[in-house]
């Protein structure tokens, strides 16, 4: 058998067989499992330097050449800390790290993808939830306080009449909702609309301080006749 400390177990069985655990410290390990041998340990080096990293979910993509964690600091501070959602190349050697997404300041637990691998989900002890794109781990949606209290389960689904993907959750507050991870996170919309409004509010500022001190020429310069005035207001045109 496989001597592994309790924590997190994942495997799959597309080519050869191995499984995945992870222990209650910072250790993640990779297991052959006919022989029941280590294969490899992962590390993950964080943004703060000497501390130590739990993975604390993980999780095979759906043909075992990607393999996803969510990876936390043991020692947690809600004013430092940063939770990581990491993405592996299974067929390097040893496994490379592909993507990375850091949620600042919410330590994260929950770890589900979609079966044909277009979506990550997981979910924070503020009863918070994160979808992503799965290829680039860019952050899709994020439904904030889907919870009162802390996530406990994430699943996600698909439905038989549109074939698009539902992602389910349940918490402690006894509540399961239903989020739709095709619809994009309305506030990111709304802050992009802030920003372009803010811009050309600047812009509109800058012209009128400029305009005002003379440093731009004033819109009825532009209607006066071509033809050269003097002092005493006559124009004059030059002929041959």
């Amino acid at each position: 058998g496989i001597n592994a400390e309790y924590g997190q177990v994942t495997a799959h069985t597309m080519g050869e067989p191995e499984i995945v655990t992870s222990t209650r410290g910072s250790e993640c390990f990779i297991w052959d499992v006919e022989t029941g041998l280590q294969k490899a340990q992962l590390k993950f080096s964080g943004p703060v330097p000497n501390a130590k990293y739990r993975y604390r979910n993980i999780r095979y993509g759906s043909t075992g050449d990607t393999f996803y964690a969510v990876i936390v600091p043991v020692a947690w501070s809600n004013k430092t800390s940063s939770s990581h959602i990491v993405k592996y190349d299974t067929t390097a050697s040893p496994w490379s790290i592909t993507r990375e997404h850091a949620v600042r300041g919410e330590p994260l637990a929950e770890l589900v993808i979609s079966s044909d691998e277009s979506f990550v989900a997981t979910s924070s002890s503020n009863g918070h939830v994160y979808i992503f794109d799965a290829h680039s781990l860019g952050l899709r949606r994020r439904v904030f306080e889907a919870h009162g209290l802390f996530v406990t389960g994430l699943c996600f689904t698909s439905s038989h009449a549109d074939d698009q993907f539902k992602l389910l959750s349940v918490s402690a507050d006894r509540e399961c909702k239903v989020h739709n991870p095709h619809v994009a996170d309305p506030i990111r919309f709304l802050k992009a609309a802030l920003l372009l409004l803010l811009f050309i509010g600047a812009l509109y500022v800058i012209f009128c301080i400029l305009s005002s001190s003379g440093l731009l020429p004033h819109i009825d310069d532009f209607d006066k006749d071509p033809a050269v005035e003097d002092h005493h207001g006559h124009s004059h045109h030059n002929e041959l």
